[in-house]
């Protein structure tokens, strides 16, 4: 993976679980995860990262990128990035992917789920905009699906939804804690 290196630490912007003028509790409570933004210049794209670097990110870390237009009217909370503002970086989703594949049979949120379920396939829905009960989320907000067998998923069995959006406008996408401590 090639790294951005980042001119100067002073040229960098690096806000971690902050927004302008919201407190960390506010965050916490909108979206759980941090979220880091780089920028080079002012003039250019801004990164959207878990990552809490600051000299430099892998390109593979970067989610994608926010337009620098109005960037300080825009708040850092998952939930208020919107799709307009927004380019994927075609390079971390098939990370997502391998960390769903090797992990979500060890979810404990995604286990008790499967335990209601008998045999077949079981969505993985984002949890930025969960469906209500008994219900079949949004194609853009499942993640994809993973096999249960006798109410147990099946290591490995993760099939990625292609339709899924890392941002909608229910905001950036969010995996179970578990799973995202394993990006």
């Amino acid at each position: 993976m090639r790294s951005i290196d980042i001119l100067s630490k002073t040229a960098a912007i690096c806000l971690q679980r902050r927004a302008f003028g919201a407190s960390m509790q506010q965050l916490a409570e909108k979206y759980p995860y941090l979220i880091s933004r780089i920028a080079q210049q002012p003039s250019q794209q801004v990164a959207l990262t878990f990552s809490k670097q600051h000299d430099g990110v892998q390109t593979g870390a970067i989610i994608g990128w926010l337009q620098p237009k109005n960037i300080d009217a825009m708040a850092i909370d998952g939930q208020q990035i919107r799709p307009q503002d927004f380019t994927e970086n075609k390079d971390f989703w098939p990370h997502v992917v391998e960390v769903l594949s090797r992990h979500a049979h060890k979810d404990p949120e995604l286990q008790s789920q499967a335990a209601y379920f008998k045999n077949g396939w079981m969505n993985v829905v984002d949890n930025r905009n969960p469906p209500p009960p008994g219900r079949t989320g949004d194609a853009e907000d499942i993640l994809g699906s993973v096999l249960v067998e006798n109410k147990v998923i099946a290591p490995g069995s993760f099939q990625a939804n292609w339709a899924h959006r890392p941002v909608t406008r229910h905001g950036l996408f969010q995996l179970p804690r578990h799973l995202h401590e394993q990006l």
